[in-house]
């Protein structure tokens, strides 16, 4: 723990000291103003506290050991400013009405909402109802950043103004780089109390997924680049599911997942082949075949390394749906055709954009929301989905017949799921990397046939997105047929016997899918033209990156640097992908911008992100000349055949 970490904490904790006795100072006087005031700059110095590292750990210099012992004494006198904080919260205040018929019950309202601790750039305050406009305006004033005015008759400058709760998940999902770490809803008195729980379990459940979103772009940023690198050759030689955009419509699809109750309907998709679309995932796969079912369709959207659910596989017949970032060695599979799709929007996006088509496919983070996108952008009719069970009844987290028919889902007496006896290729996976199988809460879903049944976190994740996808799917008929699991407001929960005989069509949905032509010539050439292009974006930045630092490193901060920082942010707006690998360097940058700190840290901030960015620049550029030579000699090959 270095020297300078110390004097921060010192430094923040004798600023929280001092403005606790403030405080102190103005509650024994009655200055409810100054209060106010105080608590406001307590919040932001506790907020900043929060985000430093703790000085747990020193190496046992003299001087750090001495700054440790300085520290004691703050710490206690910061703990009495917590306590007074918290019994100026705690004391009685007089109703809404009269709050908020004066400017200085106004501001006490404003105060009182948010807690102890609280960070006015990334914190989130919802205003739900009419009449708390004031409020709005004051936190505003006070320098919040993040407000949220759910139904409100006066507009405020400082907030966002929405008219319903689906846009208020909306209006949390854009809330990046940083989600909030803390979110406060505030109603006003006509408000109900129903429709205030349920503000508040939107905006949670919509921060949750901005994290999730995040920790997993941080997990497998270097791998999807890798990897989409590696299969630029595959995407040249397949066509995307573009291709087939209008060739698909009004045909039936059955989409297949894993879930424990699809060995009671299995057997049944036997006698739907030829007459609808039945798509698979990785993970579906082997329980597909068991019944003696070959599926139309096998889609992988994740970026690990899942042979193992291919393993002895018969995929003659099969087309494989893969998404760009999938490991290399899924197209190297003995399928009888390829598909390509992008899965992670921005992630993917930048490969298809130089193929000159939008291949698309949004997902809410899992195989089965990408298959039902897909699903419905290729205008399939009706929808059938089995094994969508979302929940693991009895503890079975798979139906038996998968590669992971043996795990089983176990919750302790705190509520916490794990999932335990995963099959040796889960295990050979994730000791070649990615983020260990992670520990989760357990909550209770609507059961498909009444009642409730026991599901996860994540599980729940990807049930508010089928919910929340199924308030705009008008047009076009879904079924679930499941037969178990959990309820999905929107669909037809029917048993599959009772929709099977109605499914038919009247093209040969093999020969569609498996008669697509691609001119693989030209693609490797457009390819190929657009990493030329990236390759040239990238050492400009890295120039122009270079040259910031030295202007910063040499105390430069007039309109030259703005130049150069604007010219670079120019060059870096289509090498939008680069920043993947640069993650945290960019949060925390942003972070550092959004607050009024110094100069010397905005600039050091500014500094590390130019630094990173140099690194990145020297990481991909090899990167994506190999790929270049890849496709280049390729397209030579393309050409002596022709």
């Amino acid at each position: 723990m270095s020297l300078e970490v110390i004097e921060t904490w010192r430094a923040l904790l004798g600023e929280v000291g001092e403005l606790g006795d403030t405080l102190c100072m103005a509650i024994e006087a009655d200055d409810v103003l100054a209060a106010i005031a105080t608590m406001m700059q307590l919040r932001h110095v506790r907020s900043t506290l929060a985000r430093v590292e703790a000085p747990v750990r020193v190496r046992g210099e003299l001087a750090e050991l001495q700054a440790m012992r300085e520290i004691m004494p703050q710490m206690i006198r910061a703990r009495g400013a917590e306590a007074a904080m918290q019994r100026w919260l705690e004391r009685t205040l007089p109703g809404d009405p009269r709050l908020l018929a004066s400017p200085l019950g106004c501001a006490t309202l404003a105060d009182s909402i948010l807690p102890p601790v609280w960070d006015f750039d990334i914190d989130l305050v919802v205003l739900v109802g009419p009449g708390l406009d004031p409020v709005a305006q004051i936190l505003g004033d006070l320098g919040q950043r993040r407000i949220v005015m759910l139904g409100a008759k006066t507009p405020v400058a400082a907030a966002v103004h929405i008219e319903s709760i689906d846009e208020l998940a909306t209006a949390v999902r854009t809330l990046v780089p940083n989600p909030p770490t803390q979110l406060v809803i505030r109603g006003a008195q006509s408000v109900a109390r129903e429709e205030l729980e349920r503000t508040m379990e939107v905006a949670r459940n919509a921060s949750s997924d901005l994290r999730i979103h995040r920790n997993t772009v941080r997990a497998f940023s270097r791998t999807w680049i890798e990897q989409g690198l590696a299969n630029l050759d595959a995407l040249a030689h397949w066509p995307s599911v573009a291709a087939l955009d209008g060739a698909l419509a009004k045909v039936p699809m059955v989409i297949v997942a894993p879930g424990p109750s699809l060995a009671k309907n299995v057997d049944q998709l036997r006698a739907l082949k030829g007459r609808a679309i039945v798509t698979a995932f990785s993970h579906s796969l082997k329980p597909v075949l068991a019944a003696g079912v070959v599926p139309d369709l096998v889609v992988t959207v994740d970026p690990q390394d899942v042979r193992y659910h291919f393993a002895d596989c018969d995929l003659s017949r099969t087309c494989l749906v893969n998404a760009a970032t999938v490991h290399p060695a899924l197209f190297e599979l003995p399928a009888a055709r390829c598909l390509t799709l992008s899965a992670n929007c921005a992630i993917d996006d930048w490969i298809f954009d130089g193929l000159g088509e939008g291949a698309l496919v949004p997902g809410g983070g899992s195989v089965a929301t990408t298959a039902f996108s897909l699903a419905l952008r290729w205008g399939c009719d009706p929808i059938v989905f089995v094994g969508l069970d979302l929940s693991f009844p009895g503890g079975e987290y798979y139906v038996a017949t998968s590669s992971d028919g043996r795990a089983r889902a176990h919750v302790d007496d705190h509520g916490v799921m794990r999932v335990e006896g995963w099959s040796s290729g889960f295990a050979a996976m994730k000791a070649r990397g990615g983020p260990e199988a992670a520990t989760e809460r357990a909550v209770e879903l609507a059961a498909w046939g009444g009642g409730s049944v026991r599901s996860s976190f994540m599980f729940a994740l990807f049930h508010r997105w089928f919910v929340d996808r199924m308030k705009h799917v008008a047009a076009t008929t879904v079924y679930n047929c499941t037969e178990g699991g959990a309820y999905i407001d929107g669909m037809q929960h029917v048993p599959l016997a009772r929709v099977a005989p109605s499914l038919d069509t009247s093209i040969d949905i093999t020969e569609v899918i498996q008669g697509v032509a691609v001119d693989r010539e030209a693609r490797t050439r457009r390819l190929t033209d657009h990493l030329r292009g990236f390759v040239a974006g990238l050492r400009r930045c890295r120039a122009l990156a270079r040259v910031a630092r030295r202007l910063i490193e040499r105390g430069e901060t007039g309109p030259r640097l703005e130049r150069v920082e604007r010219a670079l942010a120019v060059t870096l707006r289509p090498l939008e992908f680069a920043s993947l690998l640069a993650q945290r360097e960019v949060e925390r940058a942003h972070d550092v911008a959004r607050r009024a700190g110094s100069t010397m840290e905005f600039l050091g901030a500014s500094s590390r992100l130019l630094a990173t960015l140099d690194g990145v620049v020297d990481q991909l550029e090899p990167a994506l000349a190999s790929a270049i030579d890849r496709l280049a000699s390729r397209g030579r090959e393309h050409g002596h055949a022709a």
